[in-house]
């Protein structure tokens, strides 16, 4: 694809990837999504598909299952409510579709998350304190729930790809600015991007934004995005006091190392790294 090419449909497909996460409760409408990008119906899932490396059914099922997962670790809200907003009108066939992304049935899954949390976390995580070597990045804001950050990383992606500053295999990197628990989930701030040359033409979507280098103390965490307050309460609440060490005044940072459309939840690997002074 030429750049040209790859850049018009980057920014055709933009206002797409915003109303699929907006309206993730909305079946997609192929017409409608055209519409949206200015595209024939009759190219669209071509284009989306070359563009995104996925269809819009998998962009839609992912975000779908990312949201019930939260949904049954997280909340009581019954089976059944949470198959229909996953747009699931047979429970039979929602428990084969969660079954065949996180390797358990949906009421196994609830079931192992309620337990008591002695029984379901390690007593520690792999930790290293590292040398960070600063990098730069291309990001996009994202205001709300941290668990609703992922068409933002989707939208970023897209947007550096057709620019040609990024690729399908870059690395993201996830900026977390509040602690969900002290700050209202509306007001909860981050960033959703990727590493990018220092004089990258990032463009007028896209923002700049610099990790400087440091020392950092990076725990490896592997598992579902949906479940790392686990390794974040371990890490304050168990590392911290008993490291000597202290944090600097820069917030948490994320990088995922292997790819969410790609990979099983249970096999997502991350690098949560807390700076420090």
């Amino acid at each position: 694809m030429k750049p040209a090419t790859r850049s018009l449909h980057a920014q055709r497909l933009d206002p797409v990837l915003r109303w699929l996460a907006a309206n993730p409760d909305a079946p997609p409408d192929l017409h409608h999504l055209a519409d949206l990008a200015c595209l024939s119906p009759y190219h669209f899932h071509r284009v989306y598909r070359a563009m995104m490396g996925e269809t819009v059914n998998a962009t839609v099922q992912r975000i779908r299952m990312h949201r019930a997962a939260v949904a049954l670790a997280g909340t009581q809200t019954a089976l059944r409510d949470v198959a229909q907003r996953a747009g699931y009108e047979s429970d039979a066939a929602f428990n084969r579709a969660f079954g065949a992304v996180f390797g358990i049935s949906p009421g196994r899954y609830r079931a192992a998350r309620s337990q008591p949390s002695t029984t379901q976390e390690p007593a520690m995580y792999p930790i290293a304190i590292e040398n960070f070597p600063g990098t730069v990045l291309a990001v996009l804001p994202h205001r709300g729930s941290y668990q609703d950050i992922g068409p933002v990383f989707s939208r970023a992606f897209m947007l550096a790809i057709g620019r040609g500053i990024a690729t399908p295999d870059t690395i993201g990197f996830g900026i977390y600015y509040d602690d969900p628990e002290q700050v209202p989930q509306n007001q909860l701030r981050s960033l959703a991007g990727m590493p990018v040359a220092p004089d990258a033409d990032i463009g007028q979507e896209l923002e700049r934004f610099e990790i400087p280098a440091g020392r950092c103390a990076i725990l490896t965490y592997t598992g579902p995005y949906n479940e790392m307050r686990k390794p974040y309460d371990w890490l304050f609440a168990e590392w911290l006091p008993s490291s000597g060490t202290a944090p600097a005044d820069f917030p948490m940072f994320e990088q995922y190392l292997n790819d969410p459309r790609t990979t099983p939840p249970a096999q997502l690997q991350t690098r949560i790294c807390l700076p420090l002074k």
